[in-house]
């Protein structure tokens, strides 16, 4: 239905981003990439699915190296406009669904694609596979001086993250997502602090107790600091 969410990937869009893409890597062919974006299913796919066909598309037409078809990404991502979000969430599903053996690159490709967009979804794959190694990222972007990556070290890890796979051993037990929040609980951007209010609730649901207990401490460090 013209006018439906699925359509902010219009032609417009999908023609600025092989723009940027033939800017970086010349060997991109572009008219073919729109031609196979738009095949004789675009219709159908709702909002998700036009994501990862698009990010399939992108596979074919980039070079199969993954570190080389990264740099190209990151590099026509930077030539963006930031007002284009949540479109742009096409390269964290390119690194979730391509990146998934090459961890380190793969989480910088995140780092990076988070700051006017957001990472949360694609980060969860490899908190799942990578447990580790990625929560110790996590703990490092907590720290960072953007804001955009400091709340990306809140959010992907939210145990029930709303039309997000979910994380069953931080439901279980949370202890590593609070180590983060305590990091980030007097945050000066209300954009992060919202995000561990949001993860509160999300532990919560499944371990009340916790948070009584972490709001009762955070309550009485504010009223004695």
């Amino acid at each position: 239905m013209a006018g439906s969410f699925k359509d902010i990937y219009d032609q417009r869009y999908i023609s600025m981003l092989s723009e940027h893409i033939v800017s970086s890597y010349s060997r991109f062919e572009r008219d073919d990439f729109i031609s196979n974006v738009f095949d004789g299913d675009w219709e159908s796919r709702e909002l998700k699915q036009r994501m990862r066909h698009i990010a399939n598309t992108l596979h074919l037409s980039l070079p199969q190296d993954y570190s080389q078809a990264i740099k190209i990404l990151r590099d026509a991502f930077s030539k963006i406009d930031a007002g284009h979000g949540l479109e742009n969430m096409i390269f964290q599903d390119y690194v979730e669904v391509y990146g998934m053996e090459d961890v380190e690159t793969s989480l910088q490709a995140l780092e990076h694609f988070t700051v006017g967009s957001s990472s949360e979804f694609a980060i969860r794959r490899f908190i799942l596979r990578y447990p580790a190694r990625t929560m110790q990222q996590m703990r490092k972007w907590a720290t960072d001086d953007d804001h955009h990556i400091r709340r990306l070290s809140c959010e992907g890890c939210r145990p029930r993250l709303p039309w997000a796979i979910s994380l069953p051993a931080f439901k279980e037990d949370p202890k590593e997502i609070i180590e983060i929040l305590e990091i980030l609980k007097d945050d000066e951007s209300e954009y992060v602090r919202k995000s561990v209010a949001n993860n509160l609730n999300d532990i919560s649901k499944d371990n009340p107790l916790v948070v009584i207990d972490i709001a009762k401490r955070w309550f009485l460090l504010k009223k004695c600091g």
